[in-house]
């Protein structure tokens, strides 16, 4: 993986700050860490890498928050067709935190709302007085709570050259519930497609067209959120409703890779 990502130029993290994708559509699939160098070759004229400080690769820490009835996690699973999550994330790259709450509309655009955090508040500290507000304005689920769970995982990002596009890769990916339980995906990594409006032409995607016959193809698109599949990987119990084809396919691809 590390070499794969000198093939691409680098782009900084001041070019990109103005186009931040806040509205947009996402596109989600599950991959093998072995498919990267052949993707990022394919592409490698299309896209430039996203680097801070000479690194191509982050670190990435969230918490997440929901009710004390887990609405967020059951909309989700339930399939609701307009649905909000809340976290949040610290950047490894520079330590700067934010809450976080994207809402899901019933046209599958992703609405993404966040304001930054004390410098020395990361994901450990409870919200502020102002933080909890602007967490009620935007998240629609009563009285939210800071819980245990996180997830942890590296990402590199992608830049199109061409058009308002970013591809997100998520790997050495894990989930804690306080300090004891854990659980990760191993080598499968997460990959997103960011777009203002869907385009079928974008380099990535023809890209993928050389793994759909793979055994569990690259090219089949997963409506998925790492809070849901962390909440389901550390409470085995839960129902999974929409997300058990999901779950089935994690499980089946974590166990194929050992």
């Amino acid at each position: 993986m590390e070499r794969a990502l000198t093939l691409l130029d680098p782009i900084s993290l001041a070019e990109i700050e103005g186009a931040t994708l806040m509205s947009r559509l996402d596109q989600k699939y599950l991959f093998r860490r072995s498919w990267a160098p052949q993707l990022l070759e394919a592409v490698k004229g299309d896209y430039r890498i996203l680097e801070v400080d000479g690194a191509r690769q982050t670190e990435y820490r969230n918490r997440f928050i929901d009710t004390a009835n887990k609405t967020s996690l059951y909309a989700h699973i339930r399939g609701r067709n307009i649905r909000f999550k809340a976290r949040i994330r610290q950047y490894g790259s520079n330590l700067r935190s934010f809450l976080e709450i994207k809402k899901k509309t019933v046209h599958g655009r992703t609405i993404k709302a966040r304001v930054e955090r004390d410098a020395t508040a990361g994901i450990e500290t409870e919200l502020t007085p102002n933080e909890s507000n602007f967490l009620n304005r935007h998240y629609k689920y009563g009285d939210p709570k800071l819980l245990e769970v996180t997830c942890h995982f590296n990402r590199f990002t992608l830049v199109s050259n061409n058009q308002a596009e970013r591809i997100t890769i998520d790997s050495d990916i894990f989930f804690r519930s306080g300090s004891e339980e854990e659980e990760g995906l191993g080598d499968l990594c997460i990959l997103e497609i960011k777009q203002e409006q869907i385009n079928r032409n974008s380099p990535f995607l023809r890209a993928l067209g050389q793994f759909k016959f793979e055994h569990t193809p690259l090219g089949r698109r997963t409506s998925m959120s790492k809070y849901v599949v962390g909440m389901l990987l550390l409470n085995p119990n839960l129902p999974p409703r929409t997300y058990r084809s999901i779950m089935k396919r994690v499980r089946r691809m974590r166990e194929n890779l050992h």
